[in-house]
């Protein structure tokens, strides 16, 4: 298949006009590293190839692009490729080149994800419940969890100090603080620990 024309397009492309009609779209590189020009005579296997260096090649500079904004699970790293309309093989094959030089680790992630959670006193199950949205694996979030364990107590009194307790001026009021903290993952018997002690001590303080 002879390559009729080239020419460079927008986002570091360029189009291949084949004698077939058909127009083909690589990576600048790529056509550069290969010595395409006017009158290159490809067969249909070099064109595949050239083709999935390419799709590898754009998917890794975009793979690159979103690690700079910011950590990524190996499943939302696969999810924004996708979304980005490049195949899964190349998704593929950049996330195992990522992984082999430690940009993408979902333990790593999970490990500053839970810890991150904890600081802003997340409940384990808000925390759980984030993780599995952002990809990591069940078995690994309660691995990771069970290595970094909290005090659902200690966190429930932060909360409890830092929002509600301005808010309990009456029974009704009071009901509403404990479905608001259980909405956030706390266990029923933790908040209604840390409410009675906490309403136990305004009692004694106001004595």
């Amino acid at each position: 298949m002879t390559v009729l024309s080239v020419t460079k397009e927008k986002k570091h492309l360029s189009r291949l006009t084949l004698e077939d009609g058909r127009t083909v779209d690589l990576d600048q590189s790529v056509v550069k590293e290969a010595g395409l020009r006017v009158g290159t005579v490809l067969s249909e296997e070099r064109l595949s190839q050239l083709s999935e260096q390419s799709d590898f090649v754009r998917a890794k500079e975009r793979a690159l692009w979103y690690l700079d904004r910011g950590d990524l699970t190996e499943r939302g790293l696969l999810e924004k490729l996708k979304r980005a309309g490049f195949p899964p093989e190349a998704g593929e094959k950049v996330l195992a080149f990522l992984q082999e030089y430690g940009m993408v680790d979902d333990a790593r992630y999970a490990e500053r994800f839970a810890r991150l959670c904890a600081e802003r006193h997340l409940s384990k199950r808000a925390t759980f419940a984030k993780m599995m949205q952002k990809g990591v694996p069940r078995d690994l979030i309660e691995q990771v969890l069970n290595e970094q364990p909290v005090n659902e107590e200690e966190q429930i009194r932060v909360w409890l100090e830092k929002k509600y307790a301005k808010t309990m001026t009456d029974s009704a009021s009071v009901q509403k603080v404990y479905a608001a903290l259980m909405r956030k993952g706390f266990s029923y018997g933790a908040v209604r620990s840390v409410m009675k002690a906490y309403a136990e001590e305004l009692e004694y303080s106001e004595e």
